[in-house]
């Protein structure tokens, strides 16, 4: 979709004028709307015909020669938290329902486009494999308004909405789909064009055996695809610079291995790797946006499976750390994955600090629920800085705790640590206190998506159903500031 800026109405198969919910002003559009226009908008807010509700749409039979169609399209109340990219969102869609290829928004004085332009990216998403000849793309979006924006910050909110949409398309793909070398394909890619800045490593099983990733390596064992470690590197800043580090965890597939996962809950676990994803979607922006820092990202990519070679309950693997960790739970396998590329970035990049990302647990869902990413770390200052890049993101975080009680139940008896622990309700801060001691002392955050990476029965007018791609704009914001 071609994304301009222009202070003029011209010629549309759709117009979407946005309107706020509140006492109808001509003011703030200038003189972009029409007398009649004008008037046809008063009346309607009159008669409350149209309120202008967040994302509340109404097509007007109005004659326009600048446009086909016309639509009015609510804004909301001043501040509402996403409002912007949901009406934008729902404009997309209405544009693409009624077929239009080349679509005007006209937006008031003080209405941010950014979050406008954002929120019709991430609302033209959809997903679909197969035939896609009933699928129909805009073409062209306009965004029409007193103050013009520049190509280059339409095209740095464009990278952002592009690298939510690639996390989305990466997850929702399924496992026949997305083996961890295809994984591997998918970040080899982001090495081609634009004076690319990226380099890509690509780690198999002997290599994995060789850097002696023993809880990686054991979480894919079972399974007749590779295994791999993919690594990245983005050098945009000075060549001694301190990098900052990303980890994500790549569980391709994940059946919970012995600790089958039981049905109604197996069949989404191809986005057991959206923490993964989400660092591409990220390495993707990079390669747009191209700040001036150095960041790595490292990714487990892995298949959970059961075969006779798989791991079992009671088995104990050997980190790269040197600590071993009996297995109490196959099912735990995100946190195995993470721990070797945890220490791989923490000893080889000495980074600044690191980031990780993954669908951890279940317990996510079960304190949060859909919408709130759990968060945690040991660095207070750190995850301050995070929470406000959420919050300007728009993107609902939580911190939860990791205290001694959880880290001293990580430990084990027979081994150094348990992969998971029973009697002990508070899941996701347990995962957290597992991958603390793995980090080296680094200062880290771990956001677990358990329950806002993928939506299997919920949407909204920018998500549809399936993957969110959510952290990406929080990541990306994050990371720019």
């Amino acid at each position: 979709m071609k994304i301009i800026s222009d202070q003029t109405l011209s010629s549309s198969d759709a117009l979407f004028v946005f309107i706020p919910e509140k006492k109808w002003d001509k003011k703030p559009y200038g003189k972009l709307l029409s007398t009649s226009l004008e008037k046809e908008i008063q009346e309607r807010m009159n008669s409350k015909d149209f309120e202008g509700k967040m994302s509340e749409t109404l097509r007007v039979f109005h004659v326009l020669k600048e446009a086909k169609k016309i639509f009015f399209v609510g804004v909301g109340k001043e501040k509402e938290p996403m409002a912007l990219k949901k009406a934008a969102g729902a404009a997309l869609r209405e544009a693409k329902k009624t077929k239009a290829k080349k679509v005007v928004f006209l937006l008031p004085e003080g209405v941010d486009s950014s979050k406008i332009i954002l929120g019709a990216i991430l609302g033209s998403y959809e997903f679909k494999i197969g035939d896609k000849k009933d699928s129909f793309d805009v073409l062209e979006l306009k965004i029409v308004q007193a103050k013009k924006m520049t190509s280059t910050e339409i095209s740095r909110i464009q990278a952002l909405g592009d690298a939510t949409n690639l996390t989305r398309e990466l997850v929702n793909l399924p496992a026949n789909y997305m083996t961890p070398s295809i994984l591997a394909q998918k970040a080899q890619a982001l090495t081609k064009g634009l004076g690319n800045p990226i380099k890509v490593k690509v780690y198999g099983n002997k290599d994995l055996l060789k850097f002696k990733m023993g809880s990686l390596f054991g979480v894919g064992q079972g399974s007749t695809e590779e295994s791999k470690l993919i690594v990245l590197e983005y050098m945009g800043g000075k060549k001694n610079e301190t990098p900052i580090a990303l980890v994500g965890k790549g569980v391709c597939f994940d059946s919970g291995g012995y600790n089958l996962k039981p049905t109604n809950h197996i069949e989404t676990m191809k986005s057991d790797m959206a923490g993964a994803a989400a660092m591409l979607g990220i390495f993707s922006w990079l390669r747009v946006v191209k700040p001036k820092k150095n960041i790595v990202a490292v990714l487990g990519a892995v298949e959970n499976l059961i075969s006779g070679s798989a791991f079992k309950p009671g088995d104990i693997l050997t980190s790269m750390s040197g600590k071993t960790i009996e297995i109490t739970n196959t099912d735990a396998e995100g946190r195995l994955v993470l721990a070797d590329c945890l220490y791989y970035a923490a000893t080889k990049y000495k980074p600044a600090y690191i980031i990780d990302a993954a669908t951890l647990t279940g317990a996510a869902i079960a304190a949060l629920g859909y919408e709130i990413t759990s968060i945690m770390g040991n660095n207070e200052k750190l995850m301050s800085r995070f929470k406000k890049s959420a919050e300007m993101a728009e993107e609902m975080v939580w911190e939860m705790p990791i205290t001694e009680t959880f880290r001293k139940k990580t430990k084990g008896e027979i081994a150094d640590l348990l992969n998971w622990t029973a009697g002990v309700s508070a899941g996701s801060s347990m995962g957290g206190a597992f991958l603390e001691h793995f980090v080296e002392k680094t200062p880290w955050i771990h956001l677990d998506l358990g329950g806002t990476a993928f939506h299997e029965s919920w949407a909204d007018e920018i998500t549809p159903k399936g993957a969110t791609g959510v952290m990406v704009q929080t990541l990306a914001h994050f990371l720019e500031n």
